[in-house]
């Protein structure tokens, strides 16, 4: 480094002032009941939720939805995601498919965690659960268990913080997509699922 860049660089370290430790912040403890304030949030979201007693009801639950909204049986399931071993045999009507979902079709997939403050699913991506595949579909259904809902996003950010490994994609969903670029008006499944169907477990 050349003497005039030198000090240049300790002039500038000179006029900097000191440097000032981080406060002590800490968010004001949650005292409402999670799975029920995240319910109310994710419905004003515009997404539709159901609570059910075990992940056994799954394809029975996504059957009855399907049916109701006169959509194909089909849905699209990774092909390494845990959520195959569910006993589809209990929904013999549908279909499943491990190809990606295009932009007509329905997938499910398993959140990882639910924020409360904002009704808000949360997807470590990974190889059960691609990050394209909460923007492909038309319709997603979303299976989150009671006990990860989680009062804040730095509830969260500090789980992932002493996890081993951080995922590379953290996906956060609430409700369908949507875009009021145009004239200030909403339109649904802008740049992902037209209907979010979340399924509370628990």
């Amino acid at each position: 480094m050349s003497p005039a860049r030198e000090a240049i660089l300790q002039s500038i370290a000179r006029g900097r002032p000191a440097s000032q430790p981080i406060p002590d912040y800490r968010l004001p403890s949650w005292t409402t009941d999670l799975a029920s304030h995240f319910i109310a949030k994710a419905k004003a979201s515009a997404a539709h939720v159901r609570e059910i007693r075990s992940k056994d009801e799954v394809p029975a639950s996504i059957r009855t939805i399907m049916m109701e909204m006169r959509l194909d049986p089909l849905l699209h399931i990774p092909e390494n995601s845990p959520l195959n071993a569910l006993p589809w045999e209990r929904a013999p009507e549908l279909k499943l498919s491990m190809a990606p979902p295009n932009g007509n079709a329905c997938a499910l997939a398993a959140a990882d965690y639910a924020i409360a403050e904002t009704g808000t699913l949360v997807f470590l991506s990974g190889p059960h659960s691609p990050s394209s595949w909460h923007f492909r579909p038309a319709c997603e259904f979303a299976l989150v268990e009671r006990a990860a809902v989680l009062p804040r996003l730095e509830d969260i950010l500090t789980r992932l913080a002493s996890a081993s490994r951080m995922p590379a994609t953290l996906n956060l969903v609430t409700g369908p997509s949507r875009t009021a670029d145009i004239e200030q008006t909403i339109e649904l499944g802008a740049h992902g699922p037209r209907d979010v169907h979340i399924l509370i477990v628990g």
